[in-house]
């Protein structure tokens, strides 16, 4: 029978590449960690890895068991910190992945509500392109995932669940007193004629929708600043001629709605923010249950 020992002394040694430095490491002997693994492959029936004189390297087969060990002694993982946090032995435990925008808008309000009714939750935050942080849930390294797109987008149908958000309309802002915020009759051919900061990942199709302004190989081109997260930009827009494109949300806090001024030019496209939670399709925990009573 396949035991998780066997399933962590593999793992060790996957990422090691040498069976001294992963014995050394699960502090066993060598002649130990070698007889794991051997038995390990004599069970399943498969060369897992290809043995070198100085480091080793997986076959097909060991690719697969370490995809999957890795699921597994994660879930095990898991379980055991839930049951601990069920019986009262410590404290829940989530570990959330946010894009830049969700992270620096809608979320920090949520958690900080949630933190004063479950103070006994211990919350790790990863922000970062859900691009990534996808691979990181699906390989169960995180409870969940705060995103910048619809659900639907993400893909994965077979392995995760989403849900959506409320979505928000994307502007264009200025600080106060730049010379667009005079024009009557604003038009996105106005706007060519400064430096444009827009996100770095802007959803499929929506700067088709503003014809070549976001080029930077058009024969007028100004400018072009591409962000992650809007907060460290907001220097920059007061204190030059850039304009921003950006959710409405994020002009909601008092240290920045009145110093920035929101522009819409009259040919302006109709633009949305969404965002969604994604999470793996399996048995909620306890305090992934509570967190998502705050975000839905």
């Amino acid at each position: 029978m396949i035991e998780f020992k066997h399933l962590k002394n593999f793992q060790i040694l996957a990422k090691e590449r040498n069976f001294q430095k992963a014995a050394q490491k699960l502090n066993l002997a060598q002649p130990s960690l070698s007889r794991s693994i051997q038995r390990l492959e004599h069970l399943l029936g498969a060369e897992l890895l290809l043995r070198g004189n100085q480091s080793t390297s997986l076959t097909p087969a060991g690719e697969l068991v370490l995809s999957h060990s890795q699921h597994i002694l994660q879930n095990v993982e898991n379980l055991r910190k839930e049951l601990q946090y069920m019986q009262g032995k410590s404290s829940g435990y989530l570990s959330i992945g946010a894009s830049p925008v969700p992270a620096n808008t809608i979320l920090g309000p949520i958690l900080g509500r949630f933190f004063e009714q479950y103070p006994d939750i211990h919350i790790v935050l990863e922000v970062g392109a859900w691009q990534q942080q996808l691979e990181k849930l699906l390989r169960g390294e995180l409870t969940l995932l705060i995103t910048d797109v619809e659900g639907e987008i993400i893909g994965h149908e077979s392995a995760i669940q989403s849900f959506n958000l409320p979505s928000f309309e994307a502007v264009f802002c200025t600080r106060v007193g730049h010379p667009l915020t005079y024009l009557d009759h604003l038009t996105l051919e106005d706007i060519r004629n400064y430096p444009l900061a827009i996100p770095k990942n802007l959803p499929y199709g929506v700067s088709e929708q503003f014809g070549d302004l976001f080029n930077k190989y058009r024969t007028d081109f100004s400018g072009l600043l591409h962000y992650d997260s809007f907060p460290p930009i907001k220097g920059a827009l007061l204190h030059s001629q850039i304009v921003a494109l950006t959710p409405q949300i994020t002009l909601f806090d008092d240290d920045i709605k009145n110093a920035v001024r929101i522009i819409t030019p009259v040919d302006m496209p109709k633009l949305n923010v969404f965002f969604s939670v994604v999470m793996l399709k399996k048995q909620i925990s306890i305090p992934t249950k509570r967190l998502l009573s705050f975000l839905l």
